[in-house]
C-alpha cells in the first residue's frame, strides 16, 4: 500500500491549489468526455432510429434505450452549457468555483447512475453489466479527486445497481455472479483511482518541494552575488587603504609604485618622464619644538598644496616617506616642470606655518630635487638621480629647487 500512501507536510495553502489545479484539469477531461459521449450517444441514437425504421416499428414509440440516450445526450450538452459559463465567469471567484465543482460532481454521480440504470434493463435483455462496468472504469482513469470524493461518487450508482438486481435478474447463480464480478471489478476501479490520485498528488508534492528548493537556491545565489559584490567592494575600499597614506589621503610610497607601473604599461616608445623629490625643511626639529600633533598638521598641509598643484592629466603626488614626498609627471618640458616645482615651492611657503627652528626660513618650506628624462632610462635611475638634486638643494641651504643636480632655483626668505 505504499503506492497509496500520500506524503505529509504539505501546508493547507498548496494543498488548495492542488485542489484547484486538479478541479481546472477535471473539467477539461470532462468537458472532453462529454464530447465523445455526445458523439457515441448520436451514432446510437442513429442506429436506433433506422433499425426501428427497417424493422417497421414506430419511431415515435417509447424505446427505453433510445430515450436513455436522448438522456445522456442531453446531460452531457448541460454539462458542457456549465463549462461555457464557467469559463467565461470569473474562475477567482471562489462561490463560483465552489458551485460549479458541486455541479460537476453531480453530473459525474449521474453518469455512473444512467449507466447503472442501463445494466438494470439490461437484464431483462442480455444479462450483462457492461454499461455500467465501462462507465465506473471511465470515471475512475478520467476523475481525479480524493478518496472521501471517489467514494461519494460510487456510492449512489452502486446502490442503485447492487440494489436493482434482484428486482431484474431472476438468475439467482447469474446474481451471484454479477455481485462477486462486480465487487472485484469495483474494488479495482477503486484502486486504480487511488493510484492515479496518489501519483498525481506525489507529482505535485515533489514539484512544490523543488520549487522551494529553487527558491531557496535562487536566495542563497542572490546572497552569494551579494556578498561577493560586498567582499569586492571591501577589497576595493582595502586596496585603497593599502595604497592610500592615511595621514594625507594622497597615495603611499606602494600606491605611488603601483600607479607607476600602470603608467608604464602604458608608455609606448620614447616618453618624457619626470620626478619630483621633496622634503619638508627642518622637520625633525619643527615636531622637536612644536610637537608630533602639529607635525601632522604640517605634514597634511604640506601633501595637499604640492597635491592640489599637480594637473592630474600631467601626474601625480605621492607620499614617499615621513617628511619627504614624490611627484612624477609625464609628456612635460623641462621648464614647464621647472615651473611647477617653483610655484609648489612658493605655495607650501605661503602657508605662513611659523617655523623659529628652521635655518631655512622664519615659515615652513620644502626642498626640492628634480630629474627629467624618459621611461626607458629606468624609474629606478630617475628616482635615485632626483634624490641626489634634492639632496644637493638641502646642501645649499633649502627652501630650493634643484634640476639635474646642476641648475638650482632659490627662492627668496621672504614672500
Amino acid at each position: 500500500m505504499t503506492l497509496l500512501r500520500l506524503p505529509a507536510g504539505m501546508p493547507a495553502e498548496e494543498k488548495k491549489k492542488l485542489e484547484h489545479k486538479l478541479f481546472k484539469e477535471n473539467m477539461q477531461r470532462t468537458k472532453l468526455f462529454a464530447k465523445l459521449v455526445i458523439f457515441f450517444e448520436m451514432l446510437l441514437i442513429v442506429f436506433n432510429l433506422s433499425t426501428a425504421v427497417s424493422e417497421g416499428r414506430d419511431i415515435f414509440s417509447f424505446d427505453f434505450y433510445l430515450t436513455m440516450y436522448l438522456v445522456l445526450t442531453g446531460l452531457s450538452i448541460a454539462h458542457l452549457t456549465m463549462v461555457r459559463f464557467f469559463e467565461k465567469g470569473d474562475s477567482a471567484d471562489s462561490t463560483h468555483t465552489r458551485w460549479y465543482r458541486k455541479g460537476m460532481l453531480a453530473v459525474v454521480i449521474l453518469f455512473l447512475t444512467w449507466g447503472g440504470v442501463v445494466t438494470l434493463e439490461d437484464q431483462r435483455h442480455y444479462g450483462h453489466v457492461m454499461a455500467f462496468a465501462v462507465n465506473v472504469m471511465c470515471v475512475s482513469i478520467l476523475f481525479h479527486a480524493t478518496n472521501r470524493a471517489m467514494l461519494w461518487i460510487y456510492s449512489l450508482p452502486v446502490l442503485v445497481v447492487y440494489g436493482g438486481l434482484p428486482f431484474f435478474q431472476s438468475s439467482a447463480d447469474v446474481l451471484a455472479g454479477h455481485y462477486i464480478n462486480l465487487t472485484v471489478f469495483l474494488f479495482f476501479c477503486w484502486l486504480t483511482s487511488r493510484m492515479l490520485y496518489a501519483h498525481y498528488y506525489k507529482d505535485f508534492y515533489q514539484n512544490w518541494l523543488l520549487h522551494n528548493a529553487n527558491k531557496d537556491l535562487e536566495e542563497q545565489i542572490q546572497k552569494n552575488i551579494e556578498m561577493n559584490v560586498q567582499l569586492e567592494e571591501a577589497n576595493k575600499q582595502l586596496q585603497a587603504l593599502m595604497l592610500t597614506d592615511e595621514l594625507t589621503g594622497i597615495p603611499n610610497r606602494r600606491g605611488f609604485r603601483d600607479r607607476l607601473i600602470e603608467e608604464q604599461k602604458r608608455s609606448a616608445g620614447t616618453r618624457p618622464v619626470a620626478f619630483m623629490m621633496i622634503d619638508i625643511d627642518c622637520f625633525k626639529q619643527y615636531n622637536d619644538f612644536y610637537g608630533h600633533m602639529k607635525g601632522d598638521v604640517v605634514i597634511r598641509s604640506a601633501a595637499q598644496t604640492i597635491h592640489q598643484h599637480v594637473p592630474p592629466h600631467a601626474g601625480f603626488a605621492a607620499r614617499y616617506g615621513g617628511e619627504e614626498f614624490v611627484v612624477v609627471l609625464f609628456d612635460q618640458t623641462e621648464e614647464w616642470v621647472r615651473g611647477l616645482g617653483n610655484t609648489i615651492c612658493r605655495k607650501v611657503r605661503e602657508l605662513r606655518i611659523e617655523h623659529v627652528r628652521s635655518t631655512a626660513a622664519d615659515w615652513v618650506t620644502i626642498s626640492m630635487g628634480i630629474q627629467t628624462g624618459h621611461v626607458e632610462e629606468g624609474i629606478d635611475s630617475l628616482l635615485a638621480l632626483a634624490d641626489d638634486a634634492l639632496y644637493q638643494a638641502k646642501e645649499n641651504g633649502r627652501n630650493q629647487v634643484a634640476i639635474n643636480k646642476n641648475k638650482v632655483d632659490i627662492l627668496p626668505n621672504s614672500v
